[in-house]
């Protein structure tokens, strides 16, 4: 029995899967948040949730796509099941990694132009 090819069948459509769901729940919720962060500004809201959600689409699919090519050898069900769990939690903590940076990295940019403007205000 080939187990490689079971656990690709597994691992990608599920890989897929959990990655599409949760963006488009971050893609969702985010809006709210960023509406906040941005004071209302909607278009800028719409545009920075699309490119957060087009990157966000292609590091994890891609990532998904050339981690097959790194599985082990899988010669029991057991290993099968091992990959397979490895494999998604390593997805999963990449994707709340990105999440908590794509947090910092908008906290960060959101508070530098507060910061400029409360310059330009002032001078």
């Amino acid at each position: 029995m080939e187990f490689n090819l079971i656990s690709y069948c597994l691992y990608l459509p599920a890989t897929f899967y959990i990655t599409i769901v949760i963006g488009k729940d971050l893609n969702q919720q985010g809006a709210h948040f960023l509406l906040q962060t941005f004071a209302g500004d909607t278009e800028l809201v719409q545009t920075l949730n699309k490119f957060l959600l087009i990157g966000y689409y292609l590091i994890n699919l891609g990532y998904a796509a050339v981690s097959v090519n790194f599985f082990s050898q899988i010669d029991t069900w057991l290993m099968l099941v091992e990959e397979l769990t490895l494999r998604l939690g390593m997805l999963l903590m990449g994707l709340g990694f990105i999440h908590y940076f794509n947090l910092f990295a908008l906290t960060t940019f959101t508070k530098q132009i507060q910061h400029l403007f409360s310059n330009q205000t002032t001078s």
